[in-house]
């Protein structure tokens, strides 16, 4: 199979598709699914003369071209030049030459603007010489699916908040925290994930807020970095619990129970300093943390630590169990922003019932609001 590189410009490319010179829906095509915002995406992305994939085209006997790899693509170019959608000025990172483009049509564009686009290089590679089973196994391999954690997505948003959040990771390796201490590594940069998330909440001093993966993202897109306070606290917590974690030695965590920990060592901004062996004794057997309903406080942590970090009950739940064994087991000074009444209200009504679950009596019992305020 051979592939020679080719580079048409694109009015070239739409004129050869509406000559039925190019097929964009040969038999083993999907068909056309792109969404009007995803179509919108492209153009722009064409317009600020960023680069896109390329286009991979099987030619054929009689010189017509199928596309192999690229369908979604040109069909959106195909829709635009036929003025079927207009120029979305509204997409980030704003550029006052696409703002001043907005609503458009294609057909509206001034002749200069036309031919700017017109001119636009589309990279794309004809397949000649093929054996019969070579394209569809390239098709395959183009098409393999390639999901990003959120962490490596957020990883290519550059930016003064993703050189903020690198440092802060750096913190965190450099404190020992690793595949063999804390259970899980940064391979697919979990500890990114993490800590933008650390940085998220802390910003808006409070968990008691949806972090889903968009709203991170969308923060981290900004311009503004996160603030000398915000990335403070941030690191304060990421030394703490690493500390923590050295008198731990190796524990088991997952990125909910991480995030969770490092929430709790974020309240500890000033005094009081926290008692360092909390971590490595928590969910333990025996001693004053088999007592006061502790067990059923850490059982509700591990369980809600199995379920997705964006959930805010859940986040709140874990957050809440640590400091209520915190409080009964080790009776140590609290942090300003902790609210032990609502840990003693939750100890009394599980005395008084003993068909209360601990997981019902926060729910009852906490506001979340007031209890995930960390200033």
């Amino acid at each position: 199979m051979k592939m020679t590189p080719w580079e048409p410009d694109l009015k070239t490319v739409v004129d050869r598709i509406n000559n039925e010179d190019i097929d964009l829906q040969p038999e083993f095509q999907r068909q056309e699914i792109w969404s009007p915002s995803k179509k919108k995406k492209l153009i722009d992305t064409i317009i600020r003369g960023w680069s896109i994939p390329p286009v991979f085209l099987v030619v054929r006997a009689d010189g017509r071209m199928d596309v192999l790899d690229g369908q979604q693509r040109l069909a959106a170019i195909r829709d635009f030049v036929q003025n079927e959608f207009t120029i979305d000025g509204n997409i980030t990172p704003s550029d006052p030459r696409v703002v001043a483009l907005h609503g458009k049509y294609y057909r509206s564009l001034s002749r200069s603007d036309q031919r700017l686009l017109d001119q636009y290089t589309l990279r794309c590679f004809r397949i000649t010489d093929y054996l019969p089973d070579e394209p569809s196994e390239l098709f395959y391999r183009l098409n393999q699916p390639s999901m990003l954690t959120a962490g490596e997505q957020r990883n290519a948003f550059y930016g003064p908040a993703r050189e903020q959040l690198k440092a802060l990771v750096g913190d965190f390796e450099a404190g020992d925290n690793s595949k063999k201490t804390i259970g899980f590594s940064n391979a697919r940069l979990a500890y990114d994930d993490i800590i933008a998330r650390l940085l998220f909440f802390l910003e808006a001093r409070t968990f008691a807020i949806k972090s889903t993966e968009t709203l991170i993202s969308q923060r981290f897109k900004e311009r503004d970095e996160f603030s000398p306070e915000t990335v403070s606290a941030a690191s304060v917590s990421i030394n703490l619990f690493s500390r923590s974690r050295e008198q731990a030695s190796s524990i088991r965590l997952n990125k909910a129970s991480a995030l969770s920990w490092l929430l709790f060592f974020a309240r500890f901004r000033e005094d009081p300093t926290p008692d360092f062996s909390f971590m490595s004794r928590f969910g333990g057997e025996g001693g004053l943390f088999a007592r006061n309903y502790i067990p059923e406080a850490a059982s509700v942590f591990q369980n809600r630590a199995s379920l997705r970090v964006t959930d805010v009950s859940s986040v709140v739940y874990r957050d809440f169990a640590l400091w209520y064994s915190y409080i009964y087991a080790l009776d140590a000074s609290l942090p300003v922003s902790v609210d032990r009444g609502a840990c003693v209200s939750v100890h009394d009504a599980l005395s008084q019932r003993n068909d209360a679950t601990f997981e019902y009596a926060v729910s009852q019992l906490v506001n979340t609001e007031k209890w995930s305020r960390l200033s």
